[in-house]
């Protein structure tokens, strides 16, 4: 075999073990590569949290271990003064970019080809590569979540009250509200939540002011009297009079734009309690004692003083028979669970009500915007449209009374139907008239008694026995100012 033969297969040889070595070394770098790519490169650090020479699954898992401790129990505190709320962070919806992170993570020496692997691998140093997590939240969750605590940090708004009391006006400011800002607390929970949550995040809920419906401003137009009226009465029933102040100090009262104003609320309860006292009252056309008799008075004198306003009068019934204090057509009566009367303020404003007694008049004053007043001077008509007879009279035998004695017990009254009209006036010249209420007055029969009781004459010898002559008595049954209140009824046995 020559030479040249013989170099030929060393050289074959060098290059077989060359060839050899190669693959070996090629194996041996994609079996180390391979092992590498399998974990993160060392000096890694997510969230403080070194996961160098872990796989995917377990550096996952050791950083939601590390971060459970690190949330744990924390939470998102809203508070605003003296109110605190706390929201756990597992409630807010929100989750770590976790995934993100990891794949961010991972690059750091996975990069490049085979042997640029290998090489990082080979030369790591003390290098450290460091990420950090960020919240996800779920935005429309928060938003919902905070929305349902609102009413914690709602206060309400108090409104200026109005009263009067010794002639005069004392007016309660009224005191501003407060609501959650939802957009702007959310906001800010946001920005919180953008921060490292490893512990309490606390934030203060931003709030906006609410104002009350009715401020002292809204009592400025409302001072003056638009309308007012007096009935008057006399000393002759001191309980009476008792009960006319009683009802008239319970009317006083503001009353706000849409409310209807009930006088059963405001006199109800009427019994020895609440200050009434005893008085005549007329039951089917006779005066019996009834507590608080002469409420009715006051609400005639609410019912005048209204009639001068545009104030809607709702509800009204007249009495069954007149009365003294208002003409015919204009009065009111009341009984209890059975006639109210009410009006509504049917303005924009609120307004104010003013009654009392004194010097023997019931005065009532009606405080409210000047647009409450008619712009026409307004006068009254009470035109009687029909009188009807009274029935026959009712004789009653009374064995207290001389056999022939007859005593008029009741007065008989004749029935009538009114019709009363307001007139508005301009520069003296009638412009507008227009139809009030109806009002029925109905007739009653005069009650007789007629004495059974045989005269007895007293024996006397010397003296001639005289028979005494029949006399007849008539009570004082006038319906003045001490005649108060009674509704029509159309079954009389009602009151019997």
């Amino acid at each position: 075999m020559g030479i040249k033969h013989t170099f030929k297969w060393v050289i074959i040889v060098v290059i077989v073990i060359i060839s050899g070595f190669s693959i070996g070394a090629v194996s041996y770098i994609y079996t180390k590569v391979s092992d590498f790519d399998k974990v993160f490169a060392n000096g890694v650090l997510i969230n403080e949290t070194n996961i160098g020479g872990l796989t995917r699954e377990q550096a996952y898992k050791k950083i939601q271990d590390h971060l459970k401790q690190q949330v744990e129990n924390k939470s998102l505190i809203v508070y605003k003064g003296k109110v605190s709320y706390k929201i756990p962070f597992h409630e807010l919806g929100s989750e770590y970019n976790m995934d993100e992170v990891l794949d961010k993570a991972y690059a750091v020496g996975h990069q490049g080809n085979l042997f640029e692997r290998y090489q990082y691998m080979k030369n790591m140093s003390n290098e450290v590569a460091a990420f950090d997590l960020k919240y996800i939240y779920d935005k429309e969750k928060i938003h919902t979540l905070l929305e349902s605590y609102a009413s914690k940090f709602h206060i309400e708004p108090v409104d200026a009250v109005i009263a009067r009391k010794n002639r005069e006006f004392i007016i309660t400011p009224e005191t501003e509200g407060e609501e959650l800002d939802l957009v702007r607390t959310v906001e800010k929970a946001f920005n919180a939540l953008d921060a490292d949550p490893t512990e309490d995040i606390e934030i203060e809920a931003e709030v906006r002011k609410v104002p009350a419906k009715y401020t002292s401003e809204s009592f400025k137009d409302i001072q003056n009297v638009v309308a007012s009226f007096t009935t008057s009465y006399n000393n002759s029933d001191a309980n009476r009079n008792m009960n006319l102040k009683v009802a008239a100090s319970k009317i006083n009262t503001m009353l706000l734009p849409g409310e209807v104003f009930s006088l059963g609320k405001y006199l109800e309860p009427i019994n020895y309690s609440a200050g009434y006292r005893s008085s005549k009252v007329i039951i089917n056309g006779k005066l019996e004692d009834g507590i608080g008799g002469g409420v009715c008075q006051i609400a005639s004198t609410l019912y005048n003083s209204l009639l001068l306003t545009n104030l809607d009068i709702t509800m009204r019934q007249n009495h069954s028979l007149p009365v003294a204090y208002v003409p015919l057509g204009r009065d009111a009566t009341y009984v209890s669970n059975a006639i109210d009367f009410q009006f509504k303020n049917n303005t924009e404003y609120p307004l104010f009500i003013e009654s009392y007694c004194e010097n023997n008049k019931v005065f009532v004053n009606i405080f409210a915007h000047p647009s409450v007043k008619p712009e026409y001077e307004v006068k009254f008509d009470s035109v009687t449209t029909e009188v009807i007879n009274p029935p026959a009279p009712k004789y009653v035998e009374d064995a207290s009374l001389p056999q022939g004695t007859q005593v008029e017990e009741i007065k008989a009254l004749s029935g009538k139907k009114v019709k009363l009209y307001r007139l508005y006036y301009k520069d003296g010249n009638l412009v507008k008239k227009e139809l009030v209420n109806n009002s029925y007055y109905r007739p009653r029969a005069a009650t007789i008694k007629v004495g059974t009781k045989a005269a007895v004459p007293a024996f006397n010898p010397e003296v001639p026995s005289v028979p005494d002559s029949p006399q007849t008595t008539e009570p004082n049954l006038e319906f003045d100012l001490f005649i108060p209140d009674v509704p029509v009824i159309d079954d009389p046995s009602v009151f019997e």
